[in-house]
């Protein structure tokens, strides 16, 4: 089976939202120019959509109603296949009535793409913004929550990730010539900034915009970093930078270990199989640097890749594959 992919970035909360259907215009062509793409070719277009919450839009029914009327000018409808966070698949003329079960329902395409192949595992999917941890039991996920609330309550949604968390939501104080010092509460930089300057991303890795608008170079991550404890790159030395980058690094494992570690000690009280020896897939930009390390520290040892139970392309484009592979499954 042929796969492929096209990403674009395309922050909601900058851009006109007349211009989302020239977005899809805009891949497709791209699609078409790379791969030789038509949508002639194509039998059904599965959807996910986690946009919705940005705050382009008044509420999370407008964002889904305007993602989904942009989809309606570019593709056939009859096409669309839209995934649930019920775990299933719903035609296009469904969405206006159930808008609300397609909100941030990405995890439930993932998760059900991947129990096909670990039947009974915790997926854990570190992204840029968000780390979602979805266990799966007899093929089928079985989380406690299903939309972004209920999942924060119970630990199944951590509202951080490897490129956009701000510094002040990792900690509020970090280290300084032997001081404790309160961070400035701006947006002076994000954690991508950190983890470019640890050389745990690199400048193509650092796909979000900058705080600053400059330029992803490890000096304008320097620069950015600096301003936290209000400085800058003439007044504080990298090697000062570089301890608090470390710092704010150990702050952020530090947040994600106890959210898995409260995560965990729920699952084992409704499901006895994950209490020995549980098997962790992970995925995601930053699953390596941010999830490996809190679950060796937990004890756990049976930790495999995504990518390579799965045998999708890259982990970048994930969401995309699995949502298309869980239809496809589905379907045949």
């Amino acid at each position: 089976m042929e796969s492929f992919s096209y990403i674009e970035y395309f922050p909601f909360w900058e851009r006109t939202l007349t211009e989302i259907h020239e977005l899809f215009q805009r891949i497709i062509k791209n699609l078409v120019k790379k791969y030789g793409f038509t949508l002639k070719k194509v039998d059904y277009i599965a959807v996910t959509i986690t946009a919705e919450l940005s705050d382009a839009f008044r509420t999370k029914r407008e964002g889904i109603l305007t993602i989904v009327n942009a989809l309606k000018k570019v593709f056939n409808q009859s096409k669309l296949r839209f995934i649930t966070n019920n775990c299933e698949f719903i035609k296009f003329e469904q969405v206006y009535s159930d808008y609300i079960t397609i909100a941030a329902a990405n995890w439930a395409s993932t998760a059900l793409f991947l129990g096909k192949f670990a039947s009974t595992c915790i997926l854990i999917d570190a992204g840029s913004t968000t780390i979602d941890i979805i266990p799966i039991f007899e093929s089928l996920p079985i989380p406690k929550g299903r939309d972004d609330t209920s999942r924060l309550i119970n630990h199944e949604l951590i509202y951080t990730g490897g490129l956009r968390a701000t510094i002040p939501s990792i900690t509020h104080h970090v280290p300084y010539k032997g001081n404790k010092i309160r961070v400035s509460f701006e947006k002076f930089a994000l954690i991508s900034d950190v983890y470019r300057i640890l050389n745990l991303i690199s400048e193509e890795d650092y796909i979000n915009d900058t705080a600053d608008n400059r330029s992803k170079s490890l000096e304008d991550c320097y620069a950015r970093l600096s301003r936290v404890i209000c400085m800058d790159i003439e007044t504080i030395s990298k090697e000062d930078l570089n301890i608090i980058a470390n710092f704010i690094y150990e702050k952020h494992l530090d947040i994600i270990m106890q959210e898995i570690k409260a995560f965990l000690e729920a699952l084992t009280e409704r499901y006895n199989e994950f209490k020995t020896d549980p098997k962790f897939v992970i995925t995601g930009l930053s699953a390596d640097f941010l999830i490996k390390i809190p679950l060796k520290n937990l004890g756990y040892q049976n930790i495999l890749s995504y990518e390579e139970i799965t045998q999708i392309p890259d982990k970048i484009s994930l969401s995309a594959f699995a949502v298309a592979g869980a239809l496809y499954q589905q379907l045949y």
